[in-house]
């Protein structure tokens, strides 16, 4: 699946690929803005297919040598707010998943968004649900039952009001008790994210069943919004400060998502 595209010199072009056996490779297509018997118009955001790739001594960078497209997502190109969702979660794991390490599950739950946001449209939710899915599998799911400090596990008993608060650089919620680095969260937002990690938890499986599929795992992802705008909003926000600790550099395409008007999938 191809996850990014940059022109290169005057005919050439730097794709990142993410492959089901190969993990996240980087790869240059000589001649990929001329040529249409190789490339043809296949080196489009998000088109998975069969790629050539042969290994370029002393650089890191493989040489990208056909790619024939197997499966695309018409919406992608015809829907401004579908693209922007695309070009978030392409980014997404092209930053987080480190270089040449096969990723089957990750691959598997890529291909279930983009089936389900070219059939669909754009969801914040389905957007969350993504997010939390692909940070569960690489190990970077956020704490939310029980402190990420010092493992409480009463934060989501009933009746309880236990003051909590969301700390991304230890992990998740902590309590109280742990001090009061972080901002508070309010216990609805715990239990929004809480629910939505189960969806991923849920999606995931199902995409990587031999009974399961695409479809099946997105419609997983799918499910309808339950909550008020601003829990919505505290979620977004919440992710987006964990997934900011395991970053480099802020995503370029957040910047394209908060240009977008709301109604069009705009701050997703």
């Amino acid at each position: 699946m191809l996850l990014r595209t940059i022109d290169y010199g005057e005919s050439d072009r730097v794709v990142t690929l993410l492959g089901r056996s190969t993990g996240c490779v980087g790869a240059i297509a000589r001649g990929a803005r001329k040529s249409q018997r190789r490339f043809g118009g296949g080196l489009d955001l998000c088109v998975v297919g069969e790629a050539g790739l042969r290994e370029r001594p002393g650089s890191e960078l493989l040489t990208l040598e056909r790619f024939d497209v197997t499966q695309s997502f018409s919406s992608l190109g015809a829907d401004v707010a579908c693209m922007g969702h695309a070009a978030y979660v392409a980014e997404l794991v092209a930053k987080l998943c480190a270089p040449r390490q096969p990723e089957p599950g990750i691959f598997d739950w890529l291909t279930a968004f983009l089936a389900a946001l070219d059939g669909d449209g754009p969801s914040a939710e389905r957007l969350r649900i993504f997010e939390l899915g692909l940070l569960e599998r690489l190990g970077f799911a956020p704490a939310l039952e029980a402190c990420a400090a010092c493992g409480r596990e009463d934060l989501a008993r009933a009746g309880a009001t236990i003051d909590v608060r969301w700390d991304p650089g230890r992990g998740g919620v902590i309590c109280k008790d742990c001090g009061a680095r972080g901002r508070p969260m309010r216990p609805v937002v715990r239990q929004e994210l809480a629910r939505l990690a189960a969806e991923a938890r849920r999606g995931m499986t199902a995409a990587q069943t031999p009974s399961g599929s695409a479809a099946s795992a997105a419609g997983a992802a799918s499910a309808p919004a339950t909550s008020a705008a601003d829990v919505a909003r505290g979620c977004r926000d919440a992710l987006r400060e964990l997934i900011g600790t395991h970053l480099s550099a802020p995503l370029k395409s957040l910047e394209f998502l908060a240009k977008l008007p709301r109604e069009a999938g705009g701050e997703a």
